[in-house]
């Protein structure tokens, strides 16, 4: 076989490749940098009144670890869930909002706000949930890393 071809599966034809070498997807960095550690993501939306009105757009913030992020999903769940429902999908369920993909560091919380039933009102359900956010803001600054 010639060196800038390969051998299918299945037909075994032959293909030559121009420049193989130069055309990789993908190449392995050996620079001998150490590799970030990878982040962890939740991305938290609301939705009043069963629509996305964009009333509390969804924010995403990074933390550093899963127990970080698992810290702060808990938190969101012991603020919102006796007053609203709440759906998650992400690294705990990974399904849960009708099969959605998730890379697995990510949760993705949607709280279902509903102003019928509601035992708080909207401006102090935003209270809360912004000091939660401010909360993580802080912790996400003091590590070096940002709200995306």
């Amino acid at each position: 076989m010639a060196e800038n071809s390969c051998e299918l599966n299945g037909n075994g034809e032959k293909v030559k490749l121009e420049n193989a070498a130069k055309h990789l997807l993908w190449q392995p960095r050996n620079d001998g940098t150490p590799k970030q550690e990878p982040l962890w993501h939740l991305q938290v939306s609301v939705l009043k009144d069963q629509e996305g009105r964009g009333d509390a757009p969804s924010r995403r913030f990074a933390f550093k670890s899963m127990h970080h992020l698992t810290h702060a999903a808990n938190q969101l769940e012991s603020a919102f869930s006796d007053t609203f429902e709440l759906r998650k999908c992400g690294v705990e369920t990974p399904d849960a909002q009708g099969g959605r993909v998730n890379d697995g560091r990510s949760e993705n919380i949607t709280i279902e706000f509903d102003t019928k039933t509601a035992k708080k009102g909207w401006s102090e359900f935003l209270t809360s949930l912004r000091d939660l956010e401010d909360e993580w803001e802080r912790e996400a600054q003091h590590e070096g890393l940002s709200v995306l």
